[in-house]
């Protein structure tokens, strides 16, 4: 890749990352090759100085505000950035549409899933979601199937789902026009993240966990799942930074700390 200029007027990385627990940090360290990490108090190898956002809003006002900061989110936030780059990875620009290509690599699955026996409402409710419901989901993400007519069942009582932040707009969306279409129902979403939700599912204090993540084996162990959607992370950076693209071994040095600053960019390309 080329060099480019300017990146030695930016100093030093700051890293933007999720919290831990977090689907999204999960999924984008498992994908760039830094889930790996040798200290068992931490879930990956992110570095210690990253500046620790709870939400891909939260990580775009990070970004936003600080020239040398570099992020990640949900796709499904891009039309909450202002000016901020997207960059493109490994060639391919972060879109959904090279997402839905396979261009770009860096996706991942939103899912549901749920302990033990469905009751009809829930049954009803994930019939719409993997049918009807497809049409939202195209709107912001790749669907997983085609949109169907969906006759509902008319079940009454109340769907409670906890989990992934990334995946709760998406869901809002869902569970709204899930309810006028069944109006004897009540759907919550309540956003926390992906491994809270998947423990609250376990623990059967929610209906539904949601997560923006693959299960670890132990969540496959006792978790049945149904994958609803697949979004990418998208890698953001202040509009000062001329970078406009990166592979994702730079990505890992960045995000990892082994490239400390900027211009350490340039001194791997020729």
């Amino acid at each position: 890749m080329s060099k480019v200029d300017g990146l030695d007027a930016l100093g030093a990385v700051q890293v933007i990352s999720r919290e831990e627990g977090s689907g999204t940090r999960s999924a984008f360290a498992q994908l760039i090759g830094f889930d790996d990490s040798e200290d068992e108090t931490k879930s990956d190898r992110t570095a210690d100085d990253a500046v620790i956002a709870e939400d891909a809003d939260a990580v775009i006002a990070a970004v936003r505000e600080e020239e040398s900061a570099i992020g990640y989110i949900s796709m499904g936030s891009l039309d909450e950035l202002e000016n901020e780059t997207v960059l493109s990875v490994d060639g391919a620009a972060g879109t959904i549409e090279n997402v839905k290509k396979g261009d770009y690599t860096i996706s991942r699955p939103f899912l549901l899933a749920w302990s033990g026996s469905l009751s009809d409402l829930e049954e009803d409710f994930l019939t719409y979601v993997d049918g009807k419901g497809q049409t939202i989901v195209g709107e912001s993400c790749v669907t997983v199937g085609k949109s169907t007519t969906f006759l509902s069942g008319q079940y009454s009582g109340t769907i409670t789902i906890h989990g992934s932040t990334s995946a709760a707009p998406l869901l809002e969306e869902l569970a709204a026009e899930y309810m006028e279409i069944n109006t004897n129902a009540a759907v919550e979403v309540v956003a926390t993240d992906s491994t809270s939700g998947l423990n609250d599912a376990m623990q059967g204090s929610c209906d539904f966990g949601a997560a923006s993540r693959e299960l670890k084996s132990y969540e496959d162990e006792l978790l049945d799942y149904q994958v609803f959607a697949y979004d990418g992370i998208a890698v953001i950076v202040n509009a000062a930074n001329p970078l406009t693209d990166v592979t994702a071994e730079e990505l890992a040095d960045l995000f990892t700390g082994e490239i400390k600053s900027w211009d350490e960019i340039n001194a791997g390309r020729e």
